[in-house]
């Protein structure tokens, strides 16, 4: 009686494991085909929330500059894109389009800025805009 129940009880649980892996199988499918599908937009967003960050620091040494807080929010609307895009999120279009604007309103003020990292900015701000407001 023992060694039948044991036998049950490890074929429920290679049943268990079996199904598992497709479940995964499928998930890590989807997201490959949804990662693909951004791929473009993920990298300018990328590429965004890497120069705002270096015009956070280039430009933070100036209490002048209004480019640092527009960076901060704009480098916090690519990280969610990012993540709603990586995710396949049902949300994406919408949290794009907010990114977008954000990216815009940025690169308008680093373009007010005179240095590099500001202009460097403003140029992937504006792309990471254009990828965005395509979803």
């Amino acid at each position: 009686m023992k060694k039948l129940i044991l036998i049950l009880a490890a074929i429920g649980f290679v049943t268990i494991a079996a199904t598992m892996t497709k479940v995964s199988e499928k998930n890590t499918v989807k997201t490959a085909i949804g990662n693909a599908k951004y791929k473009d937009c993920i990298a300018a967003c990328e590429a965004c929330v890497e120069s705002c960050k270096e015009c956070e620091k280039s430009c933070g040494k100036d209490s002048k500059a209004t480019c640092t807080k527009a960076g901060k929010d704009c480098v916090a609307a690519c990280e969610k894109a990012i993540k709603a895009m990586k995710a396949d999120s049902k949300d994406v279009k919408a949290v794009c389009a907010e990114c977008a604007k954000t990216c815009e309103k940025c690169a308008a003020e680093c373009d007010k800025c005179e240095g590099d990292a500001s202009k460097k900015c403003a140029e992937t701000c504006r792309k990471a805009a254009e990828h965005c407001s395509k979803m």
